[in-house]
C-alpha cells in the first residue's frame, strides 16, 4: 500500500504530529512526576528503580497485541479509543488517590495501566508514518516524529519538575488528562489508508497466526532484524537506564538539588534528542545504522565524563552543568541510532506486517528498560559512595557493544531495501 501523500508536510501527517506533541507532553509530565514522587517520599533509589521498571510488565504483555490491532483495525480509531481511555484512567486515578492518599501501590497500578495503553498506542503511530509520507521521505518523517517527541518530552519534563516542586501532583494530573482528551478529538480527523484483512478462524487463531507470521519474517526472511534487536536490547539496557534512573538520583540525592533541577536536567537532556532528530532529518538517507553506531561509541565518552566529575569532586553547579550537558550529548547519539533503526525496519517490512513487526522489535527493548531501571536503581543504592564506578563501567560496555555490533548492521544499513 502506497502512502497517500506525495509530500512530507501534508494534512494528515501534520495532524498526527500535532497530536503527538500534545499526547507526549501529557504522558511525559505524568510518567515523570509519579516516580519522582516515590523517590521524594522514600529516598530510596532502589525503590525508585522498581517503580520505574515494574510497569514495563504491561508493555511486554500488550505490545504484540498492539501490533496486531494496529495492522487489523483502523489506526486512527485505535488511537482515539486509547487516548480516550487514558483520559478516563487519569480521572479515575485522581478519584482513587483522593480517597486512599498517594500510596505507592496505587501509583504502580496507575503506571501499569498507562504503559499497557501506550504499548498498544505506539505500534499504531509508528506503522502510520509509512502510510502518510512518501517512501523517499521516510527518514525525514521519522526524524520529524523524533523531534516533536523530544521537544514535547523536554517541555513536559521541565513543566513536571516545576509543577511538582511548586504545587504537587494535582495540577499535573489535570493537565495530563486535558492533553489526552484533546488528542483523542484530533485522532478522529486523521485519514490513514486502511486495508481490511481476513478475520476468519477466531480470535485465538488470528493472534497465533499473526504472531507466527511476524516471527517468521523477522527470523527467516529478514534475519538481520533478529540480530539487530539484540543490539538494541543491549544499548537500551545501558544507555536509557543510566539516564532515566541515574540522572535524577545524581541530581537530587548526590548533589542535593531540588526537583526543579531534576526537571531542568531531564528537559535539557531531551533537548539532545531534539538535536539528534534535527540532525537525522538533515542527513536523510545518508544516515545509516553503522554510522549511528559509531556515534553511539563516541557518546560513551560523555557517559564517562559523568563519572569523572564525581570522581574528582567538583563544585555542585559545575557537576550539575557537566552531567546535564553530557546526558544531552548522549541523547543526540541515541536519537540518531533510533531513527536509523526504525526507518530501516519500516523500509524492510511490507505494509501488512509493519505494526506486528515493529511491536515484536519493541518487546526486547521494553524488557531492557524494565531490567535496566531496576538494575541501575539497585546499583546507585549499593554504590552510593562511588557513583563514578557505575558511569565508567557503563561507558566501557556501551563502547564495546557499539563497535562490535557495527559489523552486524554494515551491509543491511548501507543498502536498505525498498519493499513498498
Amino acid at each position: 500500500m502506497e502512502a497517500i501523500a506525495t509530500k512530507l508536510l501534508n494534512r494528515d501527517f501534520a495532524l498526527l504530529i500535532f497530536g503527538q506533541i500534545i499526547s507526549i507532553f501529557g504522558n511525559m509530565i505524568l510518567s515523570f512526576a509519579l516516580p519522582l514522587f516515590v523517590l521524594d517520599i522514600s529516598g530510596s533509589p532502589a525503590l525508585y528503580g522498581v517503580v520505574m521498571g515494574v510497569p514495563y510488565i504491561t508493555l511486554l504483555l500488550m505490545t504484540p497485541i498492539g501490533g496486531i490491532i494496529a495492522d487489523r483495525l483502523r489506526k486512527q480509531r485505535v488511537m482515539f479509543w486509547l487516548d480516550a481511555s487514558t483520559t478516563a484512567l487519569i480521572v479515575l486515578y485522581m478519584i482513587v488517590s483522593g480517597m486512599t492518599a498517594h500510596v505507592i501501590p496505587v501509583i504502580v497500578v496507575k503506571l501499569l495501566a498507562l504503559n499497557g495503553i501506550q504499548a498498544m498506542y505506539i505500534p499504531a503511530v509508528q506503522s502510520s508514518v509509512p502510510l502518510l509520507v512518501p517512501n523517499d521521505k521516510l527518514t525525514t518523517g521519522n526524524a520529524v516524529t523524533g523531534v516533536v517527541n523530544s521537544l514535547s518530552g523536554m517541555i513536559g519534563m521541565a513543566a513536571a519538575g516545576v509543577l511538582y516542586g511548586w504545587f504537587g501532583l494535582t495540577p499535573i494530573l489535570i493537565v495530563s488528562a486535558a492533553c489526552f482528551a484533546v488528542t483523542a478529538v484530533m485522532d478522529l480527523l486523521i485519514r490513514i489508508p486502511y486495508e481490511k484483512q481476513s478475520n476468519s478462524g477466531g480470535m485465538v487463531n488470528i493472534v497465533k497466526n499473526d504472531l507466527s507470521q511476524a516471527i517468521n519474517f523477522v527470523t527467516k526472511e529478514k534475519p538481520v532484524l533478529a540480530k539487530s534487536v539484540i543490539v538494541i536490547f543491549l544499548l537500551v539496557l545501558l544507555l536509557t537506564s543510566i539516564l532515566i534512573v541515574g540522572m535524577p538520583v545524581l541530581v537530587h540525592q548526590h548533589l542535593g538539588l531540588g526537583m526543579e533541577y531534576v526537571g531542568m536536567n531531564q528537559s535539557i537532556m531531551m533537548a539532545g534528542g531534539l538535536i539528534g532528530g534535527i540532525a537525522a532529518g538533515a542527513l536523510g538517507t545518508r544516515l545509516t545504522i553503522p554510522k549511528s553506531l559509531l556515534a553511539i561509541a563516541v557518546g560513551s565518552i560523555f557517559v564517562a565524563a559523568v563519572g569523572l566529575v564525581f570522581l574528582v569532586k567538583t563544585s555542585v553547579m559545575f557537576t550539575f552543568v557537566t552531567i546535564t550537558a553530557a546526558s544531552a550529548m548522549v541523547l543526540v547519539t541515541l536519537q540518531l541510532f533510533q531513527i536509523a533503526a526504525i526507518t530501516f525496519v519500516q523500509r524492510e517490512t511490507p505494509t501488512q506486517l509493519t505494526g506486528k513487526v515493529l511491536s515484536m522489535m519493541m518487546i526486547l527493548p521494553f524488557l531492557a528498560q524494565a531490567v535496566g531501571q531496576i538494575l541501575y536503581g539497585a546499583l546507585f543504592e549499593q554504590l552510593a559512595e562511588m557513583p563514578w564506578t557505575i558511569a565508567f563501567g557503563t561507558a566501557a560496555l556501551i563502547a564495546i557493544v557499539a563497535l562490535f555490533s557495527h559489523r552486524v548492521f554494515d551491509e543491511a544499513g548501507e543498502r536498505p531495501a525498498n519493499t513498498r
